[in-house]
Parts: structure tokens; C-alpha cells; sequence
């Protein structure tokens, strides 16, 4: 139920998008206590993004959706300082996540509504 989105210009550091998305998913299940098996976790590169009017600084547009979040502005931190460590000439700065609070009643998995 939760899904991690990673828009960004930035290349990963190690070029493994396996090794991150996986490590992503472990990482959003332990700070949502959420279970990992309905955790979906996305690396998308594209070059051709602008983050403060220029496409030189590297930067990270995020989708974090779940049913229900804890701390936000923890997970918000935690979750920049994974993509820091992780994408190659990251500005801090230009780190910007949506948290989107899903409703049970809008979300199905495997066919199955959950509310």
C-alpha cells in the first residue's frame, strides 16, 4: 500500500536501480510499519528535468503515498537523506516530496478493495 515514486535528473551513485528500489521498499516499510510485501518502490530517470529554472542542478521530484503516515517531517528527512547518499551530485535543496495520504476506500490491491 505504500508507493515510493523517484522522479529525478540525478544518477545513482552505484548504477544499480535494483539495489535502490529494493532498499527504497525496505526503508518505507520500517519507518511505516508497514508490511514490505505491499510496499512498491520506483526509480525514474530522465535527464530532461528542472529544478529551480535549471536543468543543470540535480534534484528529486517524490511521490510518497500510503494509507496513513507517523511522523511526516521525520519520514520527510529520513527519506531525503536516503536519496542523498544514494544520487550522484544531489542538492539538498532541490529534495521535494508530495506525501499523499491515501483513503483505504481508494486503494485496490490484487483486485481487492482494502476499505
Amino acid at each position: 500500500m505504500p508507493f515510493l515514486i523517484v522522479h529525478t535528473n540525478a544518477k545513482l551513485k552505484d548504477n544499480n536501480p535494483a539495489q535502490f528500489v529494493e532498499a527504497a521498499a525496505q526503508l518505507v516499510a520500517q519507518e511505516l510499519h508497514k508490511p514490505i510485501s505491499y510496499v512498491v518502490a520506483s526509480y525514474d530517470y530522465n535527464a530532461a528535468m528542472s529544478f529551480g529554472g535549471s536543468a543543470q542542478k540535480h534534484g528529486a521530484l517524490v511521490e510518497m503515498k500510503s494509507i496513513g503516515f507517523g511522523d511526516k517531517r521525520g519520514l520527510s528527512k529520513i527519506l531525503t537523506e536516503f536519496l542523498y547518499d544514494r544520487l550522484e551530485g544531489l542538492d539538498i535543496s532541490s529534495v521535494n516530496i508530495e506525501l499523499i495520504d491515501i483513503p483505504a476506500s481508494g486503494l485496490a490491491i490484487g483486485g481487492n478493495l482494502l476499505g
